[in-house]
């Protein structure tokens, strides 16, 4: 299983150029996780304390009362970064879509990377931001449609 989890650590996107040392190192530092289709893998307004790879499966991500998934993650994404800097509340309720396979890092391990490691620890930040940065312009793109559609509605209606 070990060599398992090494090999999936390697294809995560998040983890690219890294060597081996240095994904042996954080494979020690974290664990692999296995959850079941329906379960939450974390509830809105719980403490994060882990940041979790998805190496198979997809996820739903829910805020309020879940009744409509904002995002889905698939192999190669990530959630629970804002835990990478401090352990703090849970923004969103993460569901397992289906049968899912998750490599969950520690806070507790993420901040002995940044004193052992700090080039490992760069190379992943660097991957964060990239995605943050894709997934704000996603959300920024929404909302300018949704303002647009909501100004030809109104124009319709006088």
């Amino acid at each position: 299983m070990v060599r398992l989890a090494g090999e999936l650590l390697g294809s995560h996107p998040l983890l690219s150029g890294l060597d081996r040392r240095q994904l042996d190192s954080l494979q020690h530092a974290g664990e692999l996780e296995r959850w079941s289709e329906g379960e939450e893998v974390v509830r809105q307004g719980t403490l994060g304390d882990a940041m979790y790879l998805i190496l198979s499966g997809t996820v739903s991500v829910y805020t309020g009362d879940g009744a409509r998934a904002l995002a889905t993650l698939g192999p190669g994404d990530f959630f629970g970064e804002m835990s990478m800097i401090e352990p703090a509340v849970r923004s969103a309720t993460v569901r397992a879509d289906e049968r899912l396979e998750l490599f969950r890092i520690p806070n507790v391990a993420v901040t002995r990377f940044f004193g052992k490691d700090p080039l490992l620890m760069s190379r992943i930040l660097v991957h964060v931001v990239r995605a943050l940065s894709q997934r704000l312009r996603k959300t920024n793109e929404l909302v300018g449609s949704v303002e647009s559609l909501s100004e030809w509605l109104a124009g319709s209606l006088i």
